[in-house]
């Protein structure tokens, strides 16, 4: 049990970090610190969906919400692979 809250534990101060490094790196349009880091963001983004999406760990379980608990896993997966699309070519954003 306590390695389990261990990695609640890893998993949230994970997607804080990144929602915090992404609002910053947004309210600097015109940086060239933000033209470096925000392929390096999206790429911590799209690993951490991936990590997500196959790790046991769920917010909505499916054993318990049936069907309506893929839903959240579908929008980790989506979320990722926009990360990466966003990732791989920059200087569209």
């Amino acid at each position: 049990m306590q390695s389990f809250m261990q990695i609640i534990q890893l998993t949230l101060v994970c997607g804080t970090v990144l929602g915090v490094c992404f609002v910053a790196l947004l309210a600097m349009p015109q940086s060239k610190l933000r033209d470096f880091l925000l392929p390096i963001a999206g790429w911590c983004v799209a690993i951490f969906c991936a990590v997500y999406t196959i790790s046991p760990i769920d917010v909505i379980p499916e054993a318990v919400f049936g069907p309506f608990g893929y839903i959240e896993d579908l929008a980790a997966a989506a979320t990722g692979i926009a990360a990466a699309r966003m990732a791989m070519n920059p200087s569209k954003n």
